[in-house]
């Protein structure tokens, strides 16, 4: 179905291009498509082969998150395999590895915030990670060997990049984290209108994927509507929110203290965090939110001083530099910052449109707004799960209505919006995901 949707989609746009005078031009890109398709297939069929001659091990995992960093849900499972020193491989696929690369500082940071540096114990970590934690770079012949070998692939979106699929064996187990939980856009077939690619490789991730893991019932319900619908669902909750509970406090204390010192600020400065969702036309218009005027309502409401973090979506960031118009001194751009939880953890008041990251954020029950110009074109863009307003958070379409916001918040209130969420989504994170997941891991390795 969704084949014939693209192949529709390219023939309503043939006479058109012959009225532009364009279409020897376009013939010529669909011979290059052709090949490269051709290449694509040549290449899946030749991971086959090398699937079938490629023996699995037992105690081998690999990680392979949607912006190929080390980051969401994964990074956590990973650091709570290391604390225990767990008797598996473990590999990470990225986009640029350096060479013999192992970033104790990203993949250890809870130990480094919960012990001090010269604990023996620390390292001990240190010496796992170099023994047994690997970095590959994605989509190499290397890659597709530990894809193959791999008895768990633990992903947070599709099974591989979209254009480079690998086949899965029955004795691997496919674990799919998703990196939303209790987010409000739609992502099914019928909503999705980016580009056909994705949810076609949605589709093939659905099929091979052995285990959904939820962090509440309303994600369930997503899973089953979209491209899980008979995959068995584990409801183990989110590790990427443990950040968030209280046997992490250190841990959030060491990430604000280094954030602060890697940007020369003050001790008692308090940070609020932009980050808007993508646009399917990329249209940075309606990001146009009035920085200065926001952290001044902040500091009013507040106190203190502040500074706005800003961090545009993966999907925009090749466009940022041209079309960004979030800017003023109190601006720190943190669009390239590898960890988006991180920054959750330091963030003191959060403020976005229709991104998933705040309803993980509301778990910290720290303040949180809405500032979407667009909502009413968004929502026949994309769809919602439930409507704003049905949200903790105040809508604002404007800067102004956003700054009348802050100054009339009223926490009390919102903590009761907050209880009410959550229990009407059925979330169960409670800071031991990753304690839970990583058991589920090591039963599957046998470790």
């Amino acid at each position: 179905m969704l084949v014939g949707r693209v192949i529709a989609k390219k023939c309503r746009r043939l006479y058109p291009v012959m009225v532009e005078g364009k279409f020897f031009k376009r013939i010529g890109n669909c011979f290059k498509q052709f090949f490269t398709w051709l290449d694509r297939k040549i290449g899946y069929g030749a991971r086959c082969i090398l699937s079938r001659h490629t023996k699995v091990n037992d105690n081998q995992v690999l990680f392979f998150a949607f912006n190929h960093m080390i980051s969401c849900n994964l990074k956590y499972i990973s650091e709570e395999l290391i604390r225990r020193e767990a008797p598996v491989e473990i590999y990470w696929a990225v986009a640029t590895p350096a060479k013999n690369h192992v970033d104790t500082k990203e993949i250890l940071a809870k130990e480094f915030g919960t012990l001090s540096s010269n604990d023996p114990h620390v390292k001990e970590l240190k010496a796992y990670v170099k023994e047994h934690v690997h970095i590959i770079q994605r989509n190499t012949y290397e890659f597709f060997q530990i894809a193959a070998s791999s008895k768990v692939i633990i992903i947070n979106s599709l099974l591989g990049d979209k254009f480079f699929p690998f086949p899965v064996k029955k004795n691997q187990i496919v674990a799919e984290t998703w990196h939303g939980s209790l987010g409000i856009k739609r992502f099914d077939p019928a909503h999705y209108n980016t580009n056909m690619s994705w949810p076609v490789a949605a589709e093939r991730t659905g099929r091979l994927t052995s285990y959904c893991i939820s962090n509440s019932t309303f994600e369930d319900a997503v899973f089953r509507e979209t491209f899980w619908q008979k995959t068995p669902i584990l409801k183990l909750g989110h590790a990427r929110n443990d950040i968030f509970f209280p046997q992490f406090a250190k841990t959030r204390e060491y990430l604000r203290s280094e954030f602060i010192d890697d940007y020369s600020l003050p001790a008692d400065v308090h940070f609020a965090l932009y980050a808007p969702t993508f646009r399917d036309d990329h249209n940075f218009e309606v990001y146009d939110l009035n920085a200065h005027q926001i952290v001044e309502a902040l500091k009013k409401r507040f106190g203190g001083d502040w500074r706005l973090l800003l961090r545009y979506h993966d999907n925009d960031k090749k466009n940022e530099v041209s079309s960004n118009t979030v800017s003023s001194n109190e601006v720190i751009d943190v669009t390239a910052y590898p960890d988006m939880q991180e920054l959750l953890a330091i963030t003191d008041v959060g403020i976005t449109d229709y991104s998933s990251w705040i309803y993980d954020y509301v778990l910290k029950r720290k303040p949180g707004f809405i500032f979407a110009m667009d909502i009413d074109e968004y929502n026949n863009e994309r769809g919602f799960y439930f409507r704003l307003e049905d949200t903790p958070f105040p809508v604002a379409r404007d800067s102004d209505e956003l700054a009348a916001n802050i100054a009339q918040f009223d926490d009390a209130l919102y903590q009761k919006k907050i209880d009410a969420f959550l229990a009407d989504k059925g979330s169960i994170d409670d800071g031991n995901a990753a304690v839970r997941i990583a058991d589920q891991v090591l039963a599957w390795t046998k470790g």
